[in-house]
């Protein structure tokens, strides 16, 4: 009896340690966790957080950048004034200058456009706190951003005649960036074939450019149209980038029969005293007689000369707000022999001006 009263003594001393002993235990948790979030509480007083930010993802080469915050960083008395300042430092570097717009929103404008093709980062510096009462600063994402990869924009097809003055005509293939490459580099990533067989080219231009002409060896001229595919590899970089093109760019068009001469394409602009109109032709056309072969619906005055790859045409008398219908009639010429078969018309339109702004003196 005594035993069993001393063993039920002891279980009930045990249970009663151990219950004692689970409770100080979340006790102690519990005091752990309220100093974690006081100290975490007290922490953030004295923090400011970057709200928002348009230095993210893909940006344009030439833009501001801004950086929006939690709280008034700058009291109003220092707004409004460009200084040199690292409130954000960049990595690559990038030269230009702060200013803060409003107590919580600073602006940071590029000296000079961005690299092509480039991923940046960004971090703030402690320099924005300067005039505050914060001591620190909380990013919650990282501040990535980049420009625009390396894109073929355009390509036009032109025949000409070959270097050496006889009458052979071979066609010439104008390709279009949005950045200017190395004609070297993209020959070794260019391949042209034309009706599925594999052509050999020469590449025209010397020097780095936004345009490249390739010439096609070798291409029988026959009165047809010859179905051509240009694909270029990935991994071309542009001039002055650092981001490889990650997927293989491939344009398909149709080289046309040199026995005809067809506008491939129109560019229209005006720069708010006179129009210059592109017309892009298969072929260089000939100069004489020119001017008959062109009429402006609704009538205007205009001067045309002949260039490479078509002809331009420019006037002062054309209204930026008003459209109009370009008219080319068929007999219209080329150097190598083909005719304009139809009438061509398109319908002109300059658009909006681009803000711009210029000085009379220096």
């Amino acid at each position: 009896m005594v035993y069993s009263a001393l063993h039920s003594y002891s279980n009930s001393h045990f249970f009663k340690s151990l219950s004692t002993f689970k409770f100080m235990r979340s006790q102690l948790h519990l005091l752990l966790l309220t100093v974690t979030v006081s100290l975490f509480v007290s922490c953030n007083r004295n923090a400011v957080q970057l709200n928002d930010t348009n230095a993210k993802g893909e940006v344009p080469a030439l833009g501001n950048l801004v950086f929006r915050f939690s709280n008034q960083l700058m009291p109003d008395s220092l707004l409004n004034r460009w200084d040199s300042v690292p409130y954000i430092e960049f990595e690559p570097k990038i030269t230009g200058r702060f200013r803060w717009e409003h107590g919580d929103e600073l602006i940071f404008s590029p000296s000079a456009p961005l690299a092509p093709a480039t991923t940046y980062k960004a971090s703030v510096g402690k320099e924005v706190l300067a005039f505050s009462k914060f001591d620190k600063v909380i990013v919650k994402d990282n501040l990535e951003f980049y420009t625009p990869d390396l894109k073929l924009e355009n390509s036009n097809i032109t025949w000409v005649a070959q270097d050496d003055g006889n009458n052979k005509a071979m066609p010439q293939v104008d390709l279009y960036f949005n950045y200017t490459v190395s004609p070297a580099a993209l020959k070794d990533k260019l391949e042209v074939t034309v009706d599925g067989e594999k052509k050999d080219f020469t590449v025209q231009t010397i020097s780095n450019d936004k345009k490249i002409s390739i010439r096609l060896l070798q291409l029988k001229t026959e009165d047809k149209d010859y179905n051509t595919v240009i694909t270029l590899g990935k991994g071309l970089i542009p001039d002055g980038g650092k981001n490889a093109t990650k997927e293989t760019i491939e344009e398909k068009f149709t080289i046309p029969s040199p026995y005809n001469l067809t506008v491939t394409n129109v560019e229209s602009k005006h720069d708010g005293l006179s129009a210059t109109i592109k017309v892009y032709t298969s072929q260089q056309v000939v100069a004489e007689s020119l001017a008959s072969f062109i009429k402006f619906n609704p009538i205007t005055k205009f001067g045309v000369e002949v260039e490479e790859d078509g002809l331009l045409i420019t006037g002062d008398a054309f209204n930026l707000q008003n459209s109009y219908e370009l008219l080319l009639a068929k007999g219209l010429r080329g150097k190598l022999g083909g005719t304009l078969k139809e009438n061509y018309s398109s319908n002109i339109a300059f658009g909006e001006l681009e803000p711009a702004i210029s000085f009379g003196n220096s």
